[in-house]
């Protein structure tokens, strides 16, 4: 995850920079069954937003705990505005929404 390795990988760093684009970040982690989901119901979609892996990028992990109470908690869905954790069954169609008026990720 995410299986498509043309999904665009990020830092920590790259990620923030990307959301205040008005971009998407997704940070995840490998063997998260709620990330896969939220991967597999995105498609071709999730190349518009980066995508992070917490266990890759202390910084990611620290930050998304920051964001969920002290928990790293995946999938984490970032833009300027929201986060939220992408784990209903839903969250494939809330995300692709927010991708559909977000800043287009590059593929690194």
């Amino acid at each position: 995850m995410p299986q498509n390795p043309q999904y665009p990988q990020v830092s920590q760093d790259e990620a923030l920079k990307h959301v205040d684009n008005n971009g998407v970040a997704i940070y995840w982690r490998p063997g998260c069954p709620f990330c896969e989901r939220l991967e597999s119901g995105l498609g071709e979609d999730g190349l518009k937003a980066t995508w992070t892996n917490i266990w890759e990028d202390p910084a990611a992990k620290d930050y998304v705990a920051s964001l969920n109470d002290g928990n790293s908690t995946v999938p984490t869905v970032v833009t300027k505005d929201t986060h939220f954790v992408a784990a209903d069954s839903d969250a494939p169609d809330q995300v692709r929404q927010l991708l559909a008026n977000a800043t287009p990720a590059t593929a690194h």
